[in-house]
């Protein structure tokens, strides 16, 4: 995507990014308020859109930012500040709970640099790589020799979508409860 940058100015940005990345992902993890927590979400999300750019993929970095950065995160900064029952109060930074399963993804990121310490990383000739057509051509081919990419992209539609009207109606319903409780006592 960035013809004009040498592998050394690619480096620093790539190192900046990636170092904004962790810093925002850091800051998710030790945000006491959820909404201070999806702005550095979007943070992170933003700094994985450039670095999809400098690795040459500018397909997904655009929909890194469309998606991910803005319309998940509109969603989820919505229902924060809808509900609004985050109190500063109320969230512990780190409990017993949090730290245990912490060493689950610890362990697998440990295991990750350990596999890319013995195994050099080479770019795969035959990749499908960056441009949306091949991509496409590839994951909705319908017929006898494919691979039925397409059923599971319209499975996890569905699923998305079940998910999606799920909450809504949790929501609803949470919202719909005070208002009654305050009507039975008469304030």
């Amino acid at each position: 995507m960035f013809p004009e940058l040498n592998t050394s100015i690619a480096n620093v940005y790539f190192g900046g990014l990636a170092l904004a990345a962790l810093c925002c992902g850091v800051g998710v993890l030790a945000s006491r308020h959820p909404l201070n927590a999806a702005v550095l979400l979007i943070g992170a999300m933003l700094s994985l859109s450039g670095i999809y750019a400098l690795l040459d993929a500018p397909f997904l970095a655009v929909l890194q930012v469309l998606v991910y950065a803005g319309a998940v995160m509109m969603l989820m900064v919505f229902v924060i500040m809808v509900l609004n029952r985050a109190r500063e109060d109320k969230l512990p930074r780190f409990d017993t709970w949090s730290v245990v399963t912490a060493a689950a993804p610890l362990a697998l990121t440990a295991l990750l640099a350990i596999t890319m310490a013995k195994q050099p990383l080479a770019v795969a000739a035959g990749a499908v790589r960056g441009e949306p057509e091949p991509i496409a051509q590839r994951m909705f081919a319908m017929g006898a020799g494919t691979n039925g990419w397409w059923l599971l992209f319209v499975a996890v539609g569905v699923t998305l979508l079940v998910a999606v009207v799920g909450a809504v109606l949790l929501a609803k319903r949470r919202l719909d409860t005070p208002a009654k409780e305050e009507a039975a006592h008469g304030h």
